[in-house]
């Protein structure tokens, strides 16, 4: 997401790898680093349960999920709304142009990756706490912003 946004500042436009449709889990880095602390507390106290640990110790993490250009409209149209930007316009780009202009991050918005937190929450008792990836878009903005200008 900081990709995105740093791009989005960077060309003033919206980026659409593929055909735009590609679906991807979010989750807060706050409420991930209370999945690892939630493992760690019990393979420090010896509870090393088969379900948590092991060959079926496969842990999803999410809070929702978005479409990839659905957000970077989102984010562009934060951006303009902010003065940061133009008024932005659609981008197509191909993945040799995305790897170009911001790595891999930018080909992952045009492939799609989804899982259901299911286990974390059985087994660990976990629930998302933080805010949405919608609500942080102004705050990476920000923050993204300040970066570039600090160059």
């Amino acid at each position: 997401m900081y990709e995105l946004g740093k791009l989005i500042l960077q060309k003033h436009y919206i980026p659409i790898v593929g055909q735009g449709k590609a679906r991807w889990n979010n989750v807060h880095i706050e409420d991930l680093t209370k999945v690892y602390c939630a493992l760690v507390d019990k393979a420090v106290a010896g509870d090393i349960d088969p379900e948590l640990f092991g060959a079926t110790g496969y842990i999803f993490v999410e809070n929702g999920e978005h479409v990839w250009s659905e957000l970077a409209t989102k984010i562009a149209t934060e951006a303009y709304q902010s003065g940061y930007i133009g008024e932005p316009r659609d981008y197509q780009l191909g993945k040799d142009e995305a790897l170009k202009v911001a790595g891999f991050e930018a080909v992952s918005w045009g492939l799609n990756s989804r899982g259901k937190a299911l286990r974390a929450r059985k087994f660990l008792d976990w629930q998302p706490t933080n805010i949405s990836i919608e609500e942080e878009v102004r705050n990476i903005l920000i923050q993204e912003k300040a970066l570039l200008e600090s160059k």
